[in-house]
């Protein structure tokens, strides 16, 4: 089956984007769900066997009947196809299942294809007086309106109807008697969310959406209404000396039902143990499709020690204040405390994981700077030492492809790390940091179709949990995909206006996407936000170069040149325009051993891979042949002409 388009009566499939549009609507489906509607679509008007639909859909995994009955639901809900009176998909009971309709194979759509699936939102609110993007001091309420009506249901339930199967977790409370275990209530629920995730069939929203909403004020009930979930859990800590307390309770939100309930009092030193039982309960208590003993292993923690997962833990939290304020000392922290973690225990992938992360992968990330002072090749040995540890370490199969693609990727075999991690994304389809890495993964092997798809799913799951992630907006922009980097910038902004991240990315979409004016109501916003002074510099420069003061420009440049690191000094030779500049200051790289930092200038568009010689022959045994570079867009060479 090569050709793109899979069409039958109104339903149309997009294979090569992942798209299904009914009527012209699009339609959400899970990975899963959609692999089975094309398996159906590509052997049409005949009887596909269980077996058959489980070796093409679950290729080389052992899932119950349950798995493949839950996918057909999934799927049958979504296109509006009733069981007892089916127009697209037969039962044949005890056997398997029957594509009903005759299917037209094309290379192109027609009119019944829509753009792409429907994004959920949340209701956005007011702050600082702020609902969208400021341009020549109006608001741009309209576009955000107009934005906002043209997203529709976040699943494939009835409109309103949130999937019965969704669970959001609240803010632990803190009831110890010197209210300062904040940090062990926060991590006990994060820790908790995380292993709900894992369960192929269950959708947990963002516990950091609940912790903001809640912040504000809002009930739990509440909270699941916004976020569309159907269950929350809430709970609470008390710990005092060697003695913990856990009050947990599940609750359906429609009706204030309490679905489970336990109370835990036992020794501090067994919360690990609580926290895989509470996981545990509640995937059962929602009916995963999983057999008890998977489950088990599933909801692991991954370490026994109860000082290495504090550590890890602390590291998480440490993370998230980054991400939410820019800070690079947090980031720093938190990577001092996965090293941490997984001293105590070598035997903790996931902490392996994290610690590696912060040693090598992010070089064009605002991030990157924490570990600028150590040389590269020592960064490069040091990753790969914890990226091999979180490997053999790890108990979790699909997690280890996670961990496997990475290590690929830096040992220059990327077509192999796109594999590895799609297989991942197959069992894992709501992880947003492997989509991620997917965007930059798809960038090394020449796959700019995954690129944007990645970015696509970055952004509907971040806007999906209530917290948008600004990296869908720069893989946007990376992948060239200019309208819808500003698209998901307004959405983006309109739910965080004052996200300081996002305003960066945002600013850079506007500008390249040929919007100046718009982009510049941002500009005091970044210059005066904590993350770090030359990627601050970085935006004035790229604003100055848009309006067409070069000379002001040229000073940004100096104060960069002078204080950066190579990769803000790369960008600002790109935004001058100057690309023989920008060439020279990665040359060094094109070495055996700086080739995996060389190679991750290829996400972005104006990196001119065809410079590296050594680079160049690396690509082309792989049979890697990146796009001719782009020129910087409004840069200040650009205006001058």
């Amino acid at each position: 089956m090569s050709e793109r388009y899979l069409i039958a009566g109104p339903l149309c499939v997009d294979t090569q984007d992942a798209r299904v549009t009914l009527d012209g609507k699009a339609v959400r489906l899970g990975m899963r769900a959609f692999t089975l509607l094309v398996v159906l679509m590509d052997r049409p008007q005949v009887l596909m066997t269980k077996d058959e639909l489980f070796a093409r859909v679950w290729t080389g995994l052992h899932v119950s009947d349950a798995v493949l009955t839950t996918a057909v639901k999934e799927l049958r809900q979504a296109i509006g196809d009733p069981a007892r009176e089916p127009r697209f998909i037969e039962t044949a009971h005890g056997r398997g299942y029957r594509f009903l309709l005759p299917v037209r194979r094309t290379e192109t759509a027609g009119p019944t294809a829509a753009s792409g699936p429907a994004v959920a939102r949340p209701r956005a609110r007011l702050r600082n007086g702020r609902v969208g993007v400021v341009a020549g001091g109006i608001l741009i309420l309209v576009t955000v309106l107009a934005v906002w009506i043209g997203i529709g249901s976040p699943r494939s339930h009835a409109v309103g109807t949130p999937d019965p199967k969704s669970i959001v977790v609240m803010p632990f409370e803190d009831l110890s008697p010197g209210a300062d275990q904040r940090w062990f209530a926060d991590g006990l629920a994060e820790e908790v969310q995380t292993a709900l995730s894992r369960t192929p069939d269950l959708r947990v929203v963002s516990r950091a959406s609940a912790a903001r909403l809640s912040r504000e004020g809002a009930s739990g009930a509440e909270v699941a209404g916004q976020l569309a979930t159907a269950q929350f859990l809430e709970g609470s800590v008390r710990r005092s000396g060697d003695r913990v307390r856990v009050t947990v309770k599940l609750v359906r939100a429609a009706d204030g039902a309490q679905v489970w309930s336990q109370n835990y009092d036992r020794d501090a030193r067994d919360v690990i143990s609580i926290q895989e039982d509470i996981a545990y309960r509640i995937a059962s208590a929602l009916k995963t499709v999983m057999d008890p003993a998977q489950l088990r292993l599933m909801v692991a923690a991954g370490t026994r020690s109860v000082d290495a997962h504090e550590a890890y833990m602390k590291g998480l939290a440490l993370d998230q204040r980054q991400f939410e304020e820019g800070d690079l000392a947090f980031a720093a922290a938190a990577a001092d405390a996965y090293e941490r973690a997984r001293t105590l225990d070598p035997t903790f992938a996931a902490a392996h994981w994290k610690a590696a992360r912060t040693w090598f992968g992010n070089q064009t990330r605002v991030d990157s700077p924490i570990r600028a002072s150590t040389p590269e090749p020592v960064r490069r040995a040091r990753y790969l030492e914890r990226v091999d540890a979180a490997i053999a370490s790890s108990r979790d199969s699909t997690e280890s492809l996670k961990y496997q693609a990475a290590r690929a990727s830096v040992l220059l075999q990327p077509r192999s790390a796109h594999r590895l991690m799609a297989r991942y994304l197959e069992e894992r389809p709501r992880d947003i940091e492997a989509w991620e890495t997917m965007a930059e993964l798809s960038a090394y092997a020449g796959e700019r179709v995954w690129m944007r798809r990645a970015a696509e799913r970055i952004h509907a799951l971040s806007i999906e949990e209530g917290e948008p992630r600004s990296r869908a907006i720069t893989v946007s922009v990376m992948a060239m995909d200019l309208d819808a980097a500003v698209r998901r910038s307004r959405e983006q902004l309109a739910l965080r206006p004052d996200h300081a991240i996002t305003q960066y990315q945002a600013h850079r979409a506007l500008i390249w996407a040929g919007r100046a004016d718009e982009a510049r109501a941002l500009l005091p916003d970044i210059e005066a936000s904590g993350i770090p002074e030359t990627t601050r510099l970085l935006a004035s420069m790229r604003q100055a170069c848009a309006d067409g003061r070069t000379a002001e420009a040229n000073a940004l440049r100096s104060r960069i040149e002078r204080d950066g690191n190579t990769n803000v000094r790369w960008a600002a030779a790109g935004i001058a325009g100057d690309r023989a500049a920008a060439t020279a200051l990665l040359r060094p790289l094109d070495t055996p051993e700086g080739l995996p930092s060389l190679m991750q200038y290829l996400i972005n568009p104006t990196f001119d891979s065809r410079s590296y010689p050594l680079l160049t022959s690396r690509l082309t045994r792989n049979g890697i042949s990146p796009p001719p570079p782009t020129a910087e867009p409004f840069s200040c060479r650009s205006a001058s002409l």
